[in-house]
């Protein structure tokens, strides 16, 4: 029996920078080819992921728990998405180590410096 991984990416809260994490996301996708992939996004947002063929599908902030997700990519640095995506039971949680929430992820990525990506 094939078990698809459900992998919940969490989009930014701002058009502009949503518009900017689309090739972020195609990359995931590139990585997990067989995954269930979604965005939990904001009403604002989502229409604009809705149109992406990269993912599976778009689900409100409020559904992180019903996703039955694997693992969470957070995009926003906030303290608050690492908290939701930990309250989730999502098992693997993915994101900068910032603002405090390095205890909720358990891959806390260390912020680049300036001038380390091009």
């Amino acid at each position: 029996m094939l078990v698809t991984v459900r992998i919940c990416i969490r989009a930014t809260n701002w058009l502009g920078d949503a518009v900017m994490s689309l090739p972020a996301i195609r990359a995931v996708r590139g990585a997990f080819p067989e995954a269930h992939l979604a965005v939990a996004a904001r009403p604002w947002v989502a229409d604009l992921y809705a149109h992406e063929t990269a993912i599976d599908g778009v689900i409100p902030l409020t559904g992180l728990r019903e996703g039955n997700f694997d693992m969470a990519i957070l995009l926003p640095n906030s303290f608050h998405s690492a908290w939701d995506a930990w309250r989730a039971g999502i098992p693997e949680r993915i994101g900068y180590r910032r603002d405090g929430r390095g205890l909720l992820l358990t891959r806390a990525i260390r912020r680049p410096e300036p001038g380390e990506i091009d």
